[in-house]
């Protein structure tokens, strides 16, 4: 991997980590484990679809499950910031580049002019915050059975905030970093090749503007 390439990465995968904790559960959507995910979309693959809602670079980076349709809920942004400065009328949550504060004004169309209101749709975020409220959005708009995976992709935090505080100041151990629960820890299948077919419809439409 090009030295570029696996900084890049590294600091996607610190952000992707550094997410709090999961604070909400899909109030409209239902919510099932990383484990009845697949095991719905293997009983139904022709009417079962798995969105994943993380962003671009996350999905390309860090890898995604096969056939896992990528519609960012919210986009990174080029915006540097130091934790807790002021970002989009708020403050950023961690330094570095920061993830757009407001969801993706697109991802309820881009959904809709993917999939029929009766299809199951699976929806994937990092930890299963975000993607509770893609899931939402979309019973919402009218799709009858939304699902929300409720650790996401990389799982829970193995530590809370309170272990964390008192592991930096008397742990050798703080600063490694684990997760429990969700796709990755349960062994699900990860791949890295970006398929046309699954890759965020108007990027697609774009790159074809330049043939």
């Amino acid at each position: 991997m090009r030295p570029i390439l696996a900084s890049l990465t590294a600091l996607i995968l610190l952000l992707a980590c550094a997410l709090p904790a999961p604070a909400r559960e899909a109030s409209r959507a239902s919510t099932i484990e990383a484990l009845e995910a697949w095991e719905m979309l293997g009983q139904d693959p022709k009417g079962t679809f798995l969105i994943d809602a993380r962003n671009r670079a996350e999905y390309m980076l860090l890898g995604h499950p096969p056939q896992a349709y990528n519609v960012p809920w919210r986009f990174m942004t080029n915006d540097f910031q130091v934790q807790d400065g002021p970002f989009q009328g708020g403050k950023a949550p961690y330094t570095g580049y920061q993830v757009s504060l407001e969801p993706n004004p697109d991802f309820v169309g881009v959904v809709q002019s993917l999939f029929k209101p009766e299809d199951r749709l699976i929806v994937l975020s990092s930890d299963g915050d975000e993607g509770a409220d893609a899931a939402d959005a979309l019973v919402k708009a009218g799709f009858k059975r939304v699902y929300n995976i409720r650790h996401g992709f990389w799982g829970d935090p193995l530590r809370s905030k309170e272990q964390d505080k008192l592991a930096e100041r008397h742990s050798p151990h703080h600063g490694q970093r684990g997760r429990v629960n969700g796709w990755v820890y349960w062994g699900l299948p990860v791949v890295y090749a970006m398929d046309p077919r699954y890759v965020y419809p108007p990027d697609l439409k774009r790159m074809q503007t330049f043939k």
